[in-house]
């Protein structure tokens, strides 16, 4: 191990890569709140608040154009962007490791787990959950936006599904918060989605195979810090 790994940081994440995440999270912000405020009465005075059912609907609509948007646009402006999702919904031996001993690591604990590439197995199963409920929600959200253009059984099996998948995806996102927010060592993550660098330590303690590459590969990615 690099005895000054202590004294460095690693690029993680591209300006598109950080704005694609953030956005799509605000994005999922204000459609869980609007797409609450519509089904639930609890939240009724929420979208009084907003104007009304009408303008809840449109803002809610307009959430989910920017979410598909952002992503889209991360396809076409960056070749990487393509090849971050190919490789996050592929799992090997050593993921499946990761994510027997993610329930330790979730409650502050550490359990040993062999070297991880770019996204550790919790982080790819995290990131599988959110493209499958992401997909689905799109797909049942323009068929509920555009009713008569659909089979009425199809109308009426979507609006389950789209609340369905909702619930699954606020599930976890409230878990990849919390991982990247407030838990004691994973939050060390935060900055890489701001700045775009991590600890070097951090990402050779979680992701040993990914920084062992990019040091091989891509030493330019790599930068000493006072």
């Amino acid at each position: 191990m690099d005895p000054k790994v202590d004294k460095k940081e690693v690029y993680r994440f591209s300006l598109m890569e950080r704005i694609a995440h953030g956005t799509h999270g605000i994005a999922f912000v204000v459609l869980l709140f609007t797409g609450l405020a519509m089904i639930l009465t609890s939240f009724q005075p929420a979208m009084k608040i907003l104007g009304g059912i009408n303008v809840t609907r449109d803002i809610h609509h307009i959430g989910g154009a920017v979410a598909v948007a952002i992503v889209v646009v991360g396809f076409v402006l960056e070749p990487k962007f393509r090849g971050w999702i190919t490789y996050s919904l592929k799992f090997n031996k050593n993921d499946f490791e990761h994510i027997k001993g993610f329930p330790v690591e979730l409650l502050g604990g550490h359990s040993p787990y062999p070297p991880q590439g770019r996204f550790n197995g919790g982080e790819k199963m995290n990131i599988l959950l959110m493209f499958v409920s992401c997909v689905v929600i799109a797909i049942t959200g323009f068929i509920i936006w555009f009713p008569a253009v659909f089979p009425q059984w199809l109308v009426q099996w979507s609006y389950p599904a789209h609340s369905g998948f909702a619930l699954l995806l606020a599930a976890v996102f409230l878990m990849h918060f919390y991982l990247g927010v407030l838990h004691p060592d994973s939050n060390r993550a935060l900055k890489g989605v701001i700045t775009g660098w991590v600890s070097a330590k951090f990402a050779r303690e979680h992701y040993q195979q990914w920084y062992d590459e990019v040091a091989e590969k891509e030493p330019e990615r790599i930068r000493e810090v006072k």
